[in-house]
């Protein structure tokens, strides 16, 4: 998505307001089963430096993926600050920084980047979700399993076992 940058560029040092939304990038996270809804949205403030444009602002979206948990959908909405710097030529003091051509910036690789590294370790559908029975699969937030509480759930119950063994009999 191209954004008009002529006037930053134009009232150079004045910083210019602009919000832009973005088609949300759903291609670059389909991989990883998350996807959005709505546009991403843009806003902040664009000032000229010389032949360069700073944009300062802030990236907010609300994205959607399984739970890592339970495997409903969780809901994450994102607010990220960003300071991006948009040049004409490559310059070695600001190796970061995005080029652009004329009087439009592509905001674009701006999105994916800024949404890559801010996004959670995990998505929750909510924070105490209580994840889905181990043993029968049925999702705790609903309510309870008919699974007897006695029978061990941890993954490592084979190591556990393993134990028990070694102290009747050397392994």
């Amino acid at each position: 998505m191209k954004m008009s940058v002529d006037k930053a560029l134009r009232f150079e040092g004045v910083p210019q307001e602009f919000e832009i939304s973005v088609p949300a990038p759903v291609s670059d996270f389909a991989e990883d089963d998350i996807s959005f809804a709505g546009d991403v949205v843009l806003h902040g403030s664009m000032t000229g430096i010389g032949e360069n444009v700073a944009l300062d602002g802030v990236l907010t979206a609300t994205l959607l993926s399984p739970c890592a948990r339970c495997l409903e959908e969780a809901k994450y909405d994102m607010k990220v600050p960003f300071e991006e710097l948009f040049v004409r030529q490559p310059d070695p003091d600001h190796p970061d920084a995005y080029l652009y051509e004329g009087k439009e910036v592509d905001v674009t690789e701006l999105t994916v980047a800024n949404i890559a590294m801010n996004l959670p370790m995990q998505f929750l559908c909510k924070e105490d979700c209580a994840g889905l029975c181990p043993m029968c699969g049925q999702n705790l937030n609903l309510g309870t399993c008919k699974c007897d509480p006695a029978l061990e759930r941890s993954a490592f119950s084979a190591l556990k076992a393993l134990l028990d063994v070694k102290d009747d009999k050397e392994v």
